[in-house]
């Protein structure tokens, strides 16, 4: 199956193109080439994403709503929902083809919580000031156009609305450079092409992080589109990184 949804260039198309041919083994890639560490990096990022209180509406119906943005094959969105299991997510992709193999996930209370959704990040399906909060793993570096997807969630974010972002970023120390470069021409793309066929693909990936932002300009792109409390955390020397950020109140 390849996807329908429209993508805002070239690029984009080609990047869902890729997902799709590498959706069958993506799941098993990223535990073999993580050795499972990509599991307890989603967990943390993914506290703190809401506040331990929500309002409610008189009747006691007010449930979060919260986008699980390039969601892939929903790990984030399952990880979301155990955390949350009172939210209601969307687990939005434009790579359908990993949607759809991450569907034998929603079973029982969680396929009741959860709704897959085919989209792009430069036009999200959502009202201004819908969503309580938007998370997204592994995504941003993938989009064509990072300032206009990174306006499509301020608008959508209510006041107070939480922006929770793990992702590789371009390294910028000795240390975590050596790290990414080592890993990045071994072990990325032998296992993933061992995992998926598809060798392009996973040497397209470590690519992307380096010519994508260092982790202090994608906080100044945030704070250019008045997002507050912008901060971040790194996870193992440097490997990844949580950034996190508030829609004003």
């Amino acid at each position: 199956m390849s996807s329908t949804t429209p993508t805002v260039d070239a690029h984009g198309e080609r990047v869902q193109g890729m997902f799709d041919r590498i959706a069958h083994g993506y799941d098993r890639a990223n535990r073999l080439m993580s050795m499972g560490i990509d599991v307890r990096w989603r967990n943390e990022a993914v506290r703190g994403l809401l506040p331990e209180t929500m309002p409610a509406n008189p009747d006691g119906s007010r449930r979060a709503a919260v986008l699980d943005l390039c969601a892939g094959t929903m790990d984030s969105s399952v990880e979301i929902h155990r955390q949350y299991p009172q939210a209601d997510i969307v687990a939005g992709d434009f790579a359908e083809e990993m949607l759809a193999k991450g569907a034998h996930k929603l079973t029982g209370a969680v396929g009741e919580r959860i709704t897959p959704q085919p989209m792009d990040a430069h036009d999200l399906p959502f009202d201004d000031d819908s969503l309580d909060a938007i998370f997204c793993a592994f995504g941003v570096r993938n989009v064509s156009d990072l300032p206009r997807a990174t306006a499509e969630q301020a608008r959508t974010l209510r006041p107070g609305g939480r922006l929770t972002i793990l992702e590789f970023f371009r390294p910028t120390s000795g240390l975590s450079r050596l790290l990414h470069t080592a890993y990045n021409r071994t072990v990325l793309p032998v296992v993933g092409w061992a995992a998926t066929g598809d060798l392009d693909a996973y040497t397209y990936l470590p690519k992307s992080i380096g010519k994508f932002e260092a982790v202090q300009d994608y906080e100044a792109l945030l704070g250019e589109h008045g997002f507050v409390n912008v901060s971040h955390t790194k996870l193992t020397m440097g490997m990844a990184w949580i950034v996190r950020a508030e829609v004003p109140r």
